[in-house]
């Protein structure tokens, strides 16, 4: 084991072991409770008082966290700092876990910043090896069971099975294909299913016949093997790599001086490299040590990024010419950024704009109307969408807006603010922005000519009507978006 690995499991030890963090609510409400690390690794909770007998904890699954915050990043620290519930200082104790795709919160105060900073690492480090693991992994190591394993008895009656299926795995099937497979994993025949019987029952329900007669069709004596039992060797493994799927794979990645990934691949030509694919994607042990790969671990592989239909080299950087005008792109938008649910009610909710941007999205819109209390605010227009700040979206998406590319975010501001609040925007935007906002000419001085992404690069366009935009720049020279 690595110094790396040393240092995570310590984390995730001490994790278990658990630590006092007081949770903040934005009415200024606060519980302190002893939160902790499941056993297995695959949630978090905390102890309940003794005096709520009912009350159950909640469980926050590693696998719903999108993402972890130190510091008042979220909007509820801002209101408890401006309402005068937390102090500026607390700040190095402060972290934010978003879940449920951003729509739900927690917020937390550690006793000092060392603690608050072992759960932001050790949650981190959780969040990316779920992202990396393969379905097969998730439905051995995930607490699926033990959720739908409601009186506790370590096996899943039928009725759980089928409420585990279309609840949490959106698995529909009829009731005698149900049947056919239950009995078929149930081995002990009483009825129930073990965690082992429901993969295995997984198994049988996941299983691709189209795959099978692939392997029968490459694999020695493959018409005399069962789709249970079929497997491929070392020796068959590499000649279908050669001959069917010219295969190549990543070898590695490097940083080159100008900070850009560079990806390297190789084709796939000795036994070394076959086993260790195998290694990788047979979740079966004897198999792997015998160096033999069954139908769900060639499953995994197919299904694995090495082996997308787009050679990997075009699906993991930018390879197209970036230098065209910005108008020759499609640009991936977002409308109504604000809106989490309805278009007529609800509430504006600055985490919308983290979804968004956290899934590739380059351009976010925002209605802007004049707030009562001469600040901005962003909400849907004639309805009963409940409003947010301005300031508070721009504030709380700013950490976010190249963590998935280095290519431009642009603000479609829709913009119904009189020319006082205007010259808040400006403010707020070039406050919080600062030089990541592009508030002059480009490297492209043609008037006629859109600057390029790559001219673009790690900056804020904003796209809006000129009464803002002289705001913000002063001159007369500028390109519009629009």
């Amino acid at each position: 084991m690595g110094n790396d690995d040393k240092h995570l499991a310590n984390i995730l030890k001490q994790l278990k072991s658990g630590a006092v963090l007081v949770k903040r609510k934005i009415d200024g409400k606060k519980y302190s409770r002893r939160f902790f690390l499941s056993e297995h690794e695959d949630f978090i909770t905390y102890q309940k008082k003794k005096r709520h007998i009912f009350g159950r904890p909640h469980i926050y699954n590693i696998n719903d966290i999108d993402e972890v915050r130190s510091g008042f990043r979220a909007q509820t620290f801002g209101q408890l700092l401006k309402n005068g519930r937390i102090k500026s200082t607390d700040e190095n104790r402060a972290l934010s876990i978003m879940y449920n795709n951003h729509r739900n919160e927690l917020h937390l105060m550690a006793n000092n910043t060392q603690t608050r900073d072992l759960w932001a690492e050790g949650i981190k480090h959780l969040i990316d090896r779920h992202a990396q693991k393969h379905q097969g992994h998730l439905i051995r190591e995930e607490n699926y069971f033990r959720s739908a394993d409601t009186d506790k008895s370590n096996s899943l009656s039928k009725r759980e099975c089928r409420r585990l299926l279309s609840n949490t795995l959106n698995v529909e099937m009829p009731d005698n294909i149900f049947e056919q497979l239950f009995q078929k994993a149930d081995v002990s025949r009483e009825g129930l299913l073990t965690q082992e019987e429901f993969v295995s029952f997984f198994q049988l329900l996941t299983q691709r016949k189209d795959l099978y007669e692939i392997m029968q069709e490459h694999t020695t004596n493959g018409s005399t093997q069962s789709i249970e039992k079929i497997h491929m060797n070392i020796n068959e493994l590499l000649t279908f790599f050669q001959t069917v799927q010219n295969q190549k794979i990543i070898k590695h990645t490097k940083t080159d001086g100008g900070g850009e990934n560079k990806i390297t691949w190789e084709y796939i030509e000795t036994a070394d490299q076959v086993q260790k694919l195998i290694d990788e994607f047979e979740l079966n042990k004897e198999l792997r040590e015998k160096g033999l790969l069954g139908l769900d671990g060639f499953r995994n592989m197919l299904l694995s990024s090495n082996f997308d239909i787009a050679n990997p080299i075009y699906t993991r950087q930018i390879y197209q010419n970036m230098t065209r005008p910005l108008c020759d792109y499609y640009i991936n938008t977002s409308h109504n950024t604000y809106l989490f649910y309805g278009q007529l009610s609800g509430e504006s909710n600055p985490e919308a704009y983290n979804r968004a941007l956290l899934t590739g999205c380059r351009a976010v819109e925002l209605d802007c109307y004049d707030g009562s209390d001469g600040q901005p605010i962003v909400t849907h227009g004639f309805t009963l969408v409940k409003p947010c700040s301005f300031e508070s979206i721009i504030r709380y998406m700013e950490p976010n807006l190249f963590k998935t590319s280095p290519y431009p975010v642009i603000l479609n501001i829709e913009n119904h603010c009189s020319l006082t609040q205007q010259g808040e925007m400006a403010r707020i935007l070039k406050e919080i922005l600062g030089d990541q906002l592009v508030s002059k000419e480009t490297v492209n001085t043609q008037l006629k000519t859109l600057p390029s992404p790559e001219d673009l690069k790690y900056k804020v366009v904003v796209r809006v009507s000129l009464s803002l935009f002289f705001i913000l720049n002063k001159k007369k020279k500028y390109f519009r978006l629009y």
